[in-house]
């Protein structure tokens, strides 16, 4: 509406100001309705200069005081939501928001006092009214929010500060729009800014603050928003480091305490979710004395109280009473050590005493402990590294060799400890101390425990120490005259487990230790000729495990493939070519291999039949298809060393085979 004659404007300005003087003798409804706030509405939208004139301003003020009052009923917030209550109040925020960088200070405690109002009105407006918020977001308003948040007079006034925060949160609330246009004006920096604890004294609008900043770290442009400033992961962290000092201090009476861990508990989660997703943001992090933070607030949550009000009540009675956040604590430790940014820490010498010193003094089920290995597991990923610790800090490795690998009491202890001792095994010159230390045995072990990550990580530390000078020493803990020696368990794993990962790097230890055994090389074959007889008269089944690989994962895996081809060549030396020949039998090689159900219709199973030994073997031998150039001269080398130990071999159906479609294929 246009009023276009000064009659017409002081009639509506009288108009609304008889609204504002019966405000408080009307009902509600006589208030918000149409004949009432239509006249109000549009002085208020039409003469935005009169309204916020210095003789109007304190009236426009307790106008919009009294507007907030009367929203705090969902039907009234949804009536009014129909009315241009919205465009109006957005209006005047972005002008009292210019006039507020102009005005001289002797004006300013008016202009503060609208702005308190316009907020407190908008606030009540958008309180579970998606109509109302759709309203503010075109006009904008959420934007202007984001800015205020910015103003001295919020991030110094607990009463301005509390207005506007919930504000921001009511408006951001399921309303991904709205929370994009507050990201957009940085008002999660204006959050972690007030959520510091020299703020405290603005404890009042702390906890609006922090469900508004946990709010806005939902939304999908959060992530982008901390990877563009570097700054706001490190305050997040800071400001978390700092509350929990405070609280460990005792010194905060209870009712800042119970402020303490509201924002505690949301900053911890923001961060943690951030860090969980973002790269870029784990990287910014990745400085000593961030790390040194973390581990800050992981011993504080370690040993905090059990009753304290923001656990989840969900948790398991077997759980400790802060399990799932020192969960997530560790999480985000060994994802900020795990970034390659990260490596030089461990050079620093804070860092690596935390580590050092907190697996030492802490028992194997310590959270603390488990952390601080996984941590030194993700620094292990340089030889440098790796020769350091093993060089300069044995007894440590001897610790988690024989209290951790082999401790069946904890399995995060053993799966921290076996990922860090696979590390420490890739350098050549460690193995000569590690098996001196006991870990072939303790690997060993474990070759047939139920969790799949430790037994990875054991068959993982064998194959390494079967290279090198430690050979010797881990083929005699893997083998012995009985099926429940630790190469019996490991047949039994190959032969049985329904995880690819396990069967293969299983099958690879399987044809590692049947080179070591059988091959002639370094005088390492003749100092082994008692475990080869061992290896003979237990009757282990070798050669099975070997064809599976061939057959079942040779595309996919071509290394893998020639090592199993290179161990059934050896093999084929060693005596065993019959057993290996028997199998190029298509009926022989079936019982290999589990049998599909009679109404199996997947389309895998249909389309992908399952290839038999010879059909696999003529395949490499003739470098059908794509096949890698090793694995075909591999093929061809057993090939030929078939042929060679099977000439006074009686007649069999592979035999036959062997000589009438493979061998004249070389």
């Amino acid at each position: 509406m246009v009023v276009s004659t000064k009659v017409q404007r002081e009639q509506i300005a009288s108009a609304a100001t008889r609204w504002l003087t019966q405000a408080e003798e009307q009902t509600v409804e006589e208030a918000v309705s149409s004949a009432s706030l239509n006249p109000l509405l549009i002085y208020l939208t039409t003469q935005p200069d009169h309204a916020l004139s210095t003789s109007h301003i304190v009236n426009t003020a307790k106008t919009f005081k009294a507007l907030a009052d009367i929203s705090r009923s969902l039907e009234i917030r949804k009536q009014l939501a129909q009315t241009d209550l919205a465009l109006a109040s957005s209006s005047l925020l972005q002008r009292t928001e210019q006039e507020l960088s102009k005005v001289p200070n002797e004006q300013r405690a008016e202009w503060v006092f609208l702005l308190v109002q316009l907020l407190r009105s908008i606030c009540n407006q958008s309180a579970d009214c998606d109509e109302a918020r759709a309203k503010l977001c075109e006009s904008e308003a959420p934007a202007c929010i984001g800015r205020i948040l910015w103003l001295d007079e919020v991030q110094g006034d607990a009463v301005v500060a509390q207005a506007a925060f919930a504000a921001a949160l009511n408006v951001a609330l399921d309303s991904a729009d709205c929370a994009q246009l507050l990201i957009q004006a940085d008002a999660i920096g204006a959050c972690l800014n007030m959520l510091r604890v020299e703020k405290i004294q603005l404890k009042q609008a702390w906890p609006a603050c922090s469900m508004g900043l946990d709010t806005l770290c939902e939304h999908e442009q959060a992530m982008a928003a901390f990877e563009q400033h570097p700054q706001m992961a490190q305050t997040m962290l800071q400001s978390l480091y700092d509350i929990v000092q405070l609280l460990e201090s005792n010194t905060a009476d209870d009712d800042v305490a119970g402020v303490l861990r509201g924002a505690r508990r949301t900053l911890f989660w923001c961060l943690s979710e951030i860090l969980e997703k973002s790269s870029q943001a784990r990287q910014q992090l990745c400085l000593a004395e961030d790390l040194l933070k973390m581990f800050a607030v992981l011993k504080h949550y370690s040993s905090a109280d059990q009753n304290e009000e923001e656990e989840e009540e969900s948790a398991s009675a077997n759980d400790s009473p802060n399990s799932r956040t020192i969960d997530a604590v560790s999480r985000m430790l060994v994802g900020v050590t795990g970034e390659d940014h990260a490596l030089a820490l461990f050079d620093n010498r804070q860092v690596q005493s935390q580590l050092l010193d907190t697996i030492r003094t802490y028992p194997v089920k310590s959270p603390l402990a488990t952390t601080a290995v996984l941590c030194l597991g993700n620094f292990a990923r340089t030889d440098t590294h790796c020769e350091q610790l093993v060089s300069e800090h044995s007894d440590l490795v001897k610790q988690l060799v024989h209290n951790w690998l082999t401790s069946a009491a904890d399995v995060r202890a053993r799966h921290a400890a076996s990922g860090l001792l696979k590390n420490l095994c890739l350098p050549l010159p460690n193995r000569t101390m590690l098996a001196s230390l006991g870990l072939p045995e303790a690997a060993a072990s474990a070759i047939d425990t139920a969790v799949v990550p430790v037994q990875a990580n054991a068959i993982g530390i064998l194959r390494h120490l079967l290279s090198g000078p430690a050979a010797a020493e881990t083929v005699r803990c893997l083998v012995d005259s009985s099926a429940s020696s630790a190469f019996g368990k490991l047949l039994e794993t190959v032969r049985t487990t329904d995880i690819d990962a396990i069967r293969c790097e299983g099958t690879r230890l399987v044809a590692a230790t049947v080179k070591r055994i059988y091959v002639r090389r370094d005088n390492l074959g003749d100092s082994l000729q008692d475990v080869q007889a061992a290896m003979d008269s237990a009757g282990f089944d070798l050669v099975a495990p070997l064809v599976r690989l061939v057959v079942l994962d040779g595309q996919r895996h071509p290394l893998l493939q020639q090592e199993a081809l290179v161990a059934l060549s050896i093999l084929a030396a060693a005596g065993r070519a019959s057993d290996i020949v028997r199998l190029l039998d298509p009926t022989d090689c079936a019982e290999l291999f589990p049998s599909l159900p009679s109404d199996a219709s997947s389309e895998e199973e249909s389309s992908e039949p399952q290839l038999a030994f010879v059909e696999v073997l003529k395949k490499l031998v003739r470098q059908d298809g794509p096949v890698w150039p090793q694995s075909a001269l591999q093929a061809k080398s057993l090939v030929a060393q078939l042929q060679a130990a099977t000439k006074d071999l009686a007649v069999s159906n592979g035999l036959s085979i062997l000589r009438s479609d493979i061998v004249p294929l070389l």
